[in-house]
């Protein structure tokens, strides 16, 4: 049995090594249904809590379907701090957006209104159900916590403990994300948050607030201008490459 191959998927349930448990009925479905598993197969089951076990399927009736968990495959850890603040954006798009920022390893998303947002609601059952499927997807353990809407000047307020980036598409093109790297030569550990602006970038307004910021900086994603869903996974992408040994969080089964 290839572990790496059993299909995985999350729970808020109690998971303890050699527990029978019930699954709920939206996982029983999908396991008989969609994926088509039959007793005596084998997945595997996750939350950010206990950790993520391989589990068998021992019985399944219509509305049930009932499994043990064999064993544990790995524990559950702490991820560095990662927030992602990005300004609403049509509704697909900004589920792009929010699956890349779940894959390279953001541990919180708030929405942000700025002055320039088309759109100032989101679908919070839609973007959770997208968190969820991008964490089963991605090999990670812990689904990114999903903030409530807010606006700019507010989240500057909440998120003060934090060093903030914010893509600047009016920023000179030679100030690249390469001028993080002193934050974290004094501190690898700092909070970090990365801020993405919406089609049109940030006002003048909004601009001065975010320079005034102290541990702002602002900085350029090249010449080109970028879908708000591309800078999400442009700016991320880097931060991931140059903060590898802090920010990787490659599984590493038992067996």
């Amino acid at each position: 049995m290839k572990i790496s191959r059993l299909h995985r998927i999350y729970s808020n349930t109690k998971l303890i090594e050699n527990y029978s448990l019930n699954l709920a009925k939206e996982h029983s479905h999908y396991l008989k249904t969609v994926l088509k598993l039959k007793i005596g197969d084998h997945f595997r089951i996750f939350n950010g809590i206990d950790g993520e076990f391989i589990a068998q399927i021992t019985d399944i009736t219509k509305n049930n379907l009932r499994v043990d968990l064999i064993n544990i495959l790995r524990k559950a850890i702490v991820e560095p701090e990662l927030t992602l603040g990005i300004s609403i954006i049509k509704s697909d798009r900004m589920l792009d957006a929010i699956d890349m920022a779940v894959q390279l390893g953001v541990t919180k998303i708030i929405p942000l209104i700025a002055e320039r947002s088309q759109f100032r609601t989101v679908n919070t059952q839609r973007l959770m159900k997208c968190i969820i499927e991008s964490t089963e997807q991605s090999e990670r353990l812990i689904p990114c916590i999903l903030m409530p809407v807010v606006s700019l000047s507010l989240f500057l307020e909440q998120t003060l403990d934090n060093s903030i980036i914010y893509a600047n598409e009016n920023e000179d093109e030679n100030n690249t994300l390469l001028k993080i790297m002193p934050i974290y030569s004094s501190d690898i550990s700092a909070n970090l948050s990365v801020v993405v602006g919406p089609e049109g970038g940030f006002s003048q307004n909004e601009l001065q607030m975010l320079s005034l910021r102290p541990n702002t900086l602002s900085i350029s994603l090249g010449s080109n201008i970028l879908r708000t869903e591309t800078a999400v996974a442009t700016c991320l992408a880097q931060i991931k490459l140059f903060t590898a040994s802090c920010f990787a969080t490659k599984p590493i089964l038992l067996n």
